[in-house]
């Protein structure tokens, strides 16, 4: 039952995740209009047609006014948003007992989800990261670690995740000045290194950020690769990275501890 409470709220609040993506890069306000509103016509959506994933099968993913289509990114992210709160709940399920510190990490996990989900978004579409989601995503990072840690009696976790974001961001930034000073133009965003800041206060500093960092650079690699060999991208087009940085957190965040364990394991670091 529990399950179903997260899938109904992950798909509820993948709406208005649809609702920042849309409206925060285009300078809009995420509560005014308080209603949906096709992105062509702009007509105001009823309750029956903003219904999370059903509303667009039903109207085969077309508007019901003006009959353009609608981006599946609005179902595909209702289901991703639902599916990482199920995940996020089952991981807060297995590795915590105490319910205050379970509820806390919850939150903080689904939290982070969904900044990633949006920034992730944005990032694709129009190649930003935008302050308006990293700057309160980082507040409340932080009042998520110094809860956390208070309930824990553990300040060390609150330093961990202090570490995380100064670390996070530096490597980033000694990246980007590094590839910037090889390659003669910007090779990673100031976004990118927002991002890895934020991503630091969440999953703390090690082994975390380092999975994070090697994760997100393969994926990249592959994705780069691929891109190139069957769309046409020419060697040296900017490709968002802020999307591989939120896998490898994501990744790390659900199953750090494993991966790091497996990789002592394998070679003989244990």
């Amino acid at each position: 039952m529990i399950y179903l409470i997260a899938i109904a709220f992950g798909l509820v609040f993948g709406s208005f995740l649809n609702v920042c993506i849309y409206r925060i890069p285009r300078k809009g306000s995420v509560a005014s209009p308080r209603r949906s509103y096709c992105p062509h016509c702009e007509h105001t959506l009823s309750a029956l047609d903003n219904v999370p994933v059903f509303s667009y099968i039903f109207l085969r993913g077309k508007c019901r006014y003006c009959k353009k289509k609608i981006s599946p990114r609005y179902m595909i992210v209702e289901l991703l948003t639902a599916g990482l709160f199920v995940l996020m709940l089952h991981r807060s399920m297995v590795f915590r007992q105490d319910i205050p510190l379970m509820a806390l990490e919850l939150a903080a996990a689904c939290v982070f989800a969904a900044l990633l989900i949006v920034i992730s978004f944005i990032d694709l579409e129009f190649t930003i990261i935008p302050d308006r989601i990293v700057f309160p995503g980082l507040i409340a990072g932080l009042l998520f670690a110094i809860a956390i840690a208070v309930v824990k009696g553990d300040f060390g976790f609150l330093l961990s995740r202090l570490l995380g974001l100064v670390v996070g961001g530096g490597i980033i930034y000694l990246i980007a000045v590094a590839g910037t000073a090889v390659f003669r133009k910007e090779a990673m965003g100031g976004g990118d290194i927002k991002l890895m800041a934020l991503i630091g206060v969440y999953v703390g500093l090690w082994p975390h950020l380092l999975i994070v960092l090697v994760t997100a650079s393969i994926t990249g690699s592959i994705i780069g690769t691929a891109m190139i060999l069957f769309r046409d991208k020419k060697m040296g087009s900017a490709i968002p990275f802020g999307p591989f940085l939120a896998i490898g957190a994501l990744l790390s965040l659900l199953c750090g501890e494993t991966i790091w364990s497996w990789y002592q394991h394998v070679t003989g670091l244990s």
